[in-house]
């Protein structure tokens, strides 16, 4: 399982660490031993249960009050479906937590409403900005001001069952004719290419949809899109949309688009393990899931990054995706503490370490290394992550729609992107349409910073 508080950060102007030069404010400093007080912190869970309880608790609230044994936690784990809602809900009425779980929607809307307390101090203080991958950083600015920091980071990769390539010769695709190639071989052998399907998570489409633009537009164009400077109508991304309605009349997909709508998370993770599908496009939240299906298989599994499907397109690019992210509610009426929360956070990578080995958590977004990691930790993890980190470091990274698009965008995509699967919906309609979402928020200054991407 994982902890769950948000999906995404989002932001307004790019940081240029113009934050973090106001002094720091008093409650920065307090001494360790001064620190006290009750902090209220919501937590989302996909399950709330005694047991997550106790974990959370023991992953992410006993390592901070030992060293700060004057504070305590009121606690109140929350579902997260609603969370948001809730959240905003609170502070409309000048309630809510200290610390506040976010997503892309209202990020914005809650820092113009004055909710959410400028950090910029504090990152100064901490020097954040030579700890902190500077794209995750940016992120998390609104109005020049930074008030959301992540505390995760994801990617997209190609996942794949490693005993059926063995067994077949089969390699690893890099480009559209090897995968279209090793498609039709499975096919033939009656192996369904791709897992993918969205019975239980209907989002799961977007997941599809933004390794597509990567794979085919490119980071380049998704980079000069959200800055304004293309729309998304072009061709580039025509043929982003149009290969991947393809591959899913093709059956590549769940073998039918009828099949991708039926089949549930672990009727697709089975028939990955089994061998009755070769690979899976998805997130690197799915290691836990792959060992957990895999486990009791005679299959053994890996991972490799998404294939580039067009000339022009480089390969090895890693898509940035947020998890977890966190802010400071400015009408706290314990700031020191829940600033002292935050600072613990970021310096313990211990506690991290261990959420990560028991239950599959994704790392801060700091430099990654490997070798700190604790006995027991998938090597594949391993192995992933360090990928990332180097390409957040030499910026081979790409983009995802629900951390870089606006809410508008990210709107139109949830409710049209299924009708593109099953003919009604044109490319060029959806297209039109969602670069007319874009714009609006575009206008509306609600996209976040568009960090750079070497991967042109």
């Amino acid at each position: 399982m994982r902890f769950l508080s948000a999906v995404a950060a989002v932001t307004a102007v790019p940081l240029l660490l113009v934050s973090c030069t106001s002094a720091p404010e008093e409650s920065d400093n307090v001494p360790a031993g001064e620190v006290g007080g009750t902090l209220n912190l919501w937590v989302g869970m996909d399950a709330v249960d005694d047991a997550s309880t106790a974990d959370y608790k023991r992953l992410y609230l006993d390592p901070f009050t030992t060293l700060y044994p004057n504070v305590q936690f009121k606690l109140s784990p929350q579902n997260n479906e609603g969370l948001t809602q809730k959240v905003q809900t609170a502070l409309a009425a000048g309630q809510g937590p200290d610390l506040l779980p976010l997503n892309a929607s209202i990020a914005i809307d809650f820092a113009d409403a004055g909710y959410l307390a400028d950090l910029g101090s504090l990152a100064e203080q901490e020097k954040w900005k030579d700890k902190i991958f500077p794209w995750a950083m940016d992120i998390g600015v609104v109005d020049g001001k930074l008030s959301v920091l992540p505390v995760s980071y994801e990617t997209m990769v190609l996942y794949y069952n490693k005993t059926l390539f063995e067994k077949n010769g089969w390699q690893i695709p890099n480009d559209r004719p090897s995968l279209e190639a090793l498609a039709a071989t499975m096919m033939a052998a009656g192996i369904t290419p791709f897992a993918n399907a969205n019975a239980d998570y209907a989002g799961a489409t977007e997941h599809v949809f933004s390794c597509f633009i990567n794979m085919v537009a490119g980071p380049g164009k998704i980079h000069d899109a959200l800055t304004g400077s293309i729309p998304f109508t072009d061709q580039a991304f025509v043929d982003s949309v149009d290969l991947m309605v393809d591959y899913f009349k093709r059956g590549y997909f769940s073998g039918g688009v009828k099949q991708y709508f039926s089949t549930t998370d672990p009727q697709k993770m089975a028939s990955l393990a089994n061998g009755k599908t070769g690979m899976f496009l998805s997130g690197s939240w799915e290691i836990g899931a792959m060992n957990e299906y895999f486990k009791d298989s005679e299959s053994d599994w890996d991972w490799a990054p998404i294939p580039a499907l067009a000339p022009g397109v480089p390969a090895n690019v890693f898509p940035l995706a947020l998890g977890e992210s966190v802010a400071l509610n400015a009408a706290s009426k314990n700031l020191p503490a829940a600033k002292a929360y935050l600072k613990w956070k970021y310096s313990d990578t211990n506690a991290n370490w261990q959420a990560i080995k028991d239950f599959g958590d994704q790392p801060l977004p700091i430099k990654f290394d490997a070798a700190a990691a604790p006995e027991g930790i998938d090597p594949r993890f391993l192995t992933q992550y360090t990928a990332l980190s180097e390409a957040s470091l030499s910026k081979k990274v790409g983009y995802v729609t629900w951390t870089s698009f606006g809410p508008g965008a990210e709107t139109y995509l949830s409710e049209n992107q299924d009708r593109l699967l099953t003919g009604n919906l044109s490319t060029r309609d959806f297209l039109a349409n969602l670069d007319k979402a874009f714009k609006k928020d575009l206008d509306e200054k609600l996209i976040p910073p568009v960090f750079d991407t070497a991967a042109r």
